[in-house]
């Protein structure tokens, strides 16, 4: 049995009168190599053969042993382990990883993300990686400008900013928003499936901690308390994408029916208490909608006019529009065509008894 790579150490001594504690030995080949002066324990020879041959087998780094003096009649007591002689390196990574477990655990209980944890539970949720993983995740940095995800690529992450502020831009690098200290980004594509949806930029040096898409997945189908979280933040950015596409709508810009359905495009309107004229380009030409104060006064298209005028616009999911803000003069004298919610519905169910046609 080749003893090489292990040594023996004296932990604990009880009226043992050949050995001290701490004392260690090295070992190489079959061989213990013991000062010349140590005096020979036949209890502890004993007991030893067993427990060498039991860690080599065994493959641990560390074993514990007891030696109480065997056939040897020696009434003293001496505990012992048996560890590879790597065994204090091995030891430190492993303390120097407890301590990284720990600033991480700190760190993520004072984010939003994690109000709801106590310190059990966020043990919990770090206890499903491995401490080299944790370690490898770590916290990753970024420079003024850099881009951290790109518009159309795979979601692979979700971003928490630790420190620093980032910028979310669309096509035309128009901001949308920005982000800072608590703030989470890359979770609408994990959640999703799809690409990325916006670029996103540093605005100034930037750090983060980041959550591969696997292990997004997995806490969040085991942490009830991270659907919630989530379920409000997208609830949240989808009602301040309304309020911000509906501004644009009411302002006088123009759009496209593949990005924004005409039944949002009344809806922006009708909540904004809107006047004005939506004028869609359809594939049967051009499509009217008068609008005073939020409510439809009128309605034509492909020789329609009022309520089936509307279903046939708010069927049609190809095309441009854009909303003049003045009413014509004949307008003056138009009136509501009827609750706004009715209609809305009426078109939409004429649309689906088509679709169901078809």
């Amino acid at each position: 049995m080749d003893l090489s790579g292990y040594r023996i150490v004296i932990t604990q001594v009880n009226y043992c009168l050949c050995f001290q504690a701490p004392t260690a030995f090295t070992c190489s080949g079959k061989s213990i190599l013991m000062p010349a002066d140590t005096p020979f324990c036949v209890g502890f020879a004993e007991g030893l053969i067993p427990a060498m041959s039991a860690c080599v087998h065994s493959g641990e780094d560390v074993m514990e042993f007891e030696c109480t003096g065997g056939f040897s009649g020696c009434g003293g007591q001496m505990s012992y382990q048996i560890e590879k002689a790597g065994f204090q390196h091995i030891k430190a990574n492993k303390t120097a990883a407890k301590n990284q477990f720990a600033a991480i655990s700190k760190l993520l209980l004072n984010l939003p993300m994690f109000k709801s944890f106590d310190p059990a539970s966020m043990k919990r949720l770090l206890s499903h990686f491995q401490l080299e993983h944790i370690h490898d995740l770590g916290f990753k940095s970024f420079k003024y400008r850099d881009v951290i995800i790109s518009k159309g690529q795979p979601g692979t992450h979700l971003y928490i900013i630790v420190a620093g502020k980032v910028e979310v831009l669309d096509d035309q690098d128009n901001t949308i928003t920005f982000l800072c200290n608590g703030e989470v980004f890359g979770e609408m594509s994990l959640i999703s499936g799809k690409p990325v949806g916006a670029t996103v930029k540093a605005v100034s040096p930037t750090t983060v901690f980041r959550l591969d898409s696997k292990d997004f997945q997995s806490i969040l189908s085991k942490f009830p308390a991270l659907q919630t979280y989530f379920t409000m933040l997208l609830t949240r950015r989808l009602a301040q994408s309304n309020v911000d596409r509906s501004k644009e709508l009411t302002t006088g810009m123009a759009g496209s029916l593949s990005e924004m359905p005409a039944e949002e495009i009344l809806q922006a309107m009708h909540i904004n208490d809107k006047t004005g004229v939506l004028t869609f380009k359809l594939t049967k030409g051009e499509g009217k909608i008068y609008f005073r104060n939020g409510e439809i006064i009128h309605a034509s298209y492909d020789g329609e006019t009022r309520l089936n005028a509307i279903a046939q616009i708010v069927a049609c999911r190809t095309g441009k529009f854009s909303l003049n803000p003045e009413l014509p003069p004949d307008a003056k004298r138009m009136t509501s065509l009827g609750n706004f919610m009715g209609i809305l519905i009426y078109a939409l169910k004429d649309m689906d008894e088509k679709t169901g046609q078809d």
